[in-house]
């Protein structure tokens, strides 16, 4: 049942000036409420989004003060050699990987071709004449 009390995610975003995406967030994480209808969609009563926007909106602003805080201690430009070493690091791994991968493939394909070869070399050498 549809009422204009239970408003479908892309209602609430609209409201609440937010994405879709985000609402459908806290619906899966249960930070706010909502239920299925008869058609299977979700419905958000309306009492529902605006305990999940006073809850967020406190949170965004403690979130904020947090991270005023932590950049007033540590610089920007402290975390970024700090991230780009990481990323590098993660790049030289699965290089590395790649690299094992290959290596093990080519000394697989090595040792079918080297006992090939093997089993050509024990082979008694044939005559020419069938009788």
């Amino acid at each position: 049942m549809h009422t204009p009390q239970h408003m479908s995610p892309a209602q609430a975003a609209q409201a609440a000036n937010t994405s879709r995406w985000t609402i459908m967030r806290a619906i899966k994480s249960q930070d706010l409420q909502a239920f299925r209808d008869n058609k299977n969609q979700w419905r958000i009563k309306t009492d529902d989004l605006n305990a999940w926007l006073s809850a967020h909106t406190a949170q965004c602003a403690h979130t904020e003060q947090e991270d005023n805080h932590a950049h007033q201690m540590h610089t920007p430009a402290h975390h970024e050699p700090i991230a780009v070493d990481r990323l590098e690091l993660i790049r030289v791994k699965a290089e590395l990987e790649a690299e094992k991968t290959l290596r093990a493939t080519i000394e697989a394909d090595r040792d079918h071709w080297r006992e090939l070869a093997q089993k050509l070399a024990d082979v008694r050498p044939r005559k020419w004449w069938f009788w």
